[in-house]
């Protein structure tokens, strides 16, 4: 049987209304956060909905600082006349199109004319991106130097946000949680649904915090909205608590052993391949050690363990062969070349804390996929 989370069904509820009140002259994004995005039960989700979420979940700040850091490079190109070099753009545009298969013309225009982004704006983003990239290093004394406006910040978000693939993630993060709190909690996914009082307080300091992105909505609406994403959130959690035990985070360990291996190893980087292979001889060769080494050519030794899965997928195996203790290389990583050696390898087990880790957040993640497929349904940007 179906149960609620503790403070979901609180015995104190006031009733949230379900429409943004609507002024006689909006601005796109005003639009924007109107528009349907997806549906559970009888409950309809606006992307107002979504961007509370990620304000919730704090994943709306990685948006913010993005855009932020985007608009401070795009004034000190403009006031100091630093444009991009010459086809640096068209090679963005050119990749952004290979990676989302928009091969022909007017593929890309049915993509920009369906999210609501016109040329130029999609433009303005891969010019910010691509300024975010070259002066990644200066970008502090950027945002000292040229901080945008609220208004540049408004009008510049949802090429940004569409562009950059961040509303799809918040969007899809949010509909899988809220799947999972649907089997957890229908009730508060009903066409008139209610919220609890115990996140108000939350709720409304969230909404402050954030004031300039919802200037759309009565701070009362907002605050309503963001109260029922809490209660969606308590009741997720609730419906975690539940799917996670030892037998089902073993399975998950089961079916990950591989990719899950931990490797323990000494890492030295260099600039060419050349110097690399001169490394491994001095080890192999004049039985040197990785710490002699790294003194005699001035390059750091990184004591590092990772999971198999996070390393590049051709160097997986090579870590796989090498005995411990034996030498692997030169890996080609960036640009540059990594000599490792392998000091141990361990299979995973729920004893070890980071394992137990990933384990949990794979197991909730295919539990929100399943949810998602099951209960939502979307209208895509």
């Amino acid at each position: 049987m179906l149960r609620r989370g503790p403070r979901a069904c609180h015995n104190h509820r006031q009733s949230a209304r379900a429409t943004i009140a609507t002024p006689s002259t909006r601005s796109p994004l005003s639009a924007f956060w109107e528009h349907y995005a997806f549906s559970i039960g009888d409950a309809r989700f606006q992307w107002l909905d979504v961007v509370l979420a990620a304000m919730a979940h704090g994943d709306w700040a990685r948006f913010e600082r993005r855009l932020t850091e985007g608009l401070c490079c795009a004034a000190r190109a403009d006031a100091e006349d630093l444009p991009p070099p010459d086809g640096v753009i068209d090679e963005a545009a050119a990749a952004f199109r290979y990676e989302r298969d928009l091969i022909s013309g007017s593929d890309m225009s049915e993509w920009l004319a369906r999210v609501g982004v016109s040329t130029d704006d999609w433009t303005a983003y891969l010019t910010r991106d691509v300024l975010r990239q070259m002066w990644a290093d200066e970008l502090e004394d950027l945002l000292d130097r040229y901080p945008p406006s609220p208004r540049q910040l408004e009008a510049a978000a949802i090429a940004e946000g569409v562009s950059s693939g961040l509303f799809d993630v918040f969007e899809a993060s949010f509909g899988e949680r809220a799947a999972t709190a649907f089997d957890e909690c229908p009730d508060l996914f009903a066409a008139e649904h209610a919220v609890s009082v115990a996140h108000a307080e939350s709720a409304t300091r969230l909404v402050r915090q954030h004031a300039h992105w919802l200037t759309m909505c009565p701070e009362a609406e907002s605050v309503a909205r963001l109260t029922w994403i809490l209660d969606i959130d308590e009741a997720y959690r609730a419906a975690s608590e539940r799917l996670v035990d030892e037998e089902a985070l073993q399975h998950v360990i089961e079916g990950h052993r591989l990719d899950w291996v931990v490797v323990d190893m000494d890492t030295i980087t260099f600039a060419d391949e050349e110097a690399a292979r001169e490394a491994i001889l001095c080890v192999k060769e004049d039985g040197l050690s990785m710490q002699d080494v790294g003194a005699l050519s001035h390059h750091p030794v990184t004591r590092d363990r990772r999971f198999l899965e996070d390393m590049p997928a051709e160097h997986r195996d090579h870590l796989l062969s090498v005995e411990p203790g034996r030498l692997v290389g030169p890996l080609p990583i960036d640009g540059r070349f990594q000599v490792a050696a392998v000091l141990a390898r361990t299979t995973p087990t729920l004893e070890d804390e980071h394992v137990g880790q990933r384990a949990r957040a794979a197991l909730l993640e295919q539990a929100g996929r399943r949810a998602a497929r099951d209960h939502v349904k979307r209208n895509p940007v």
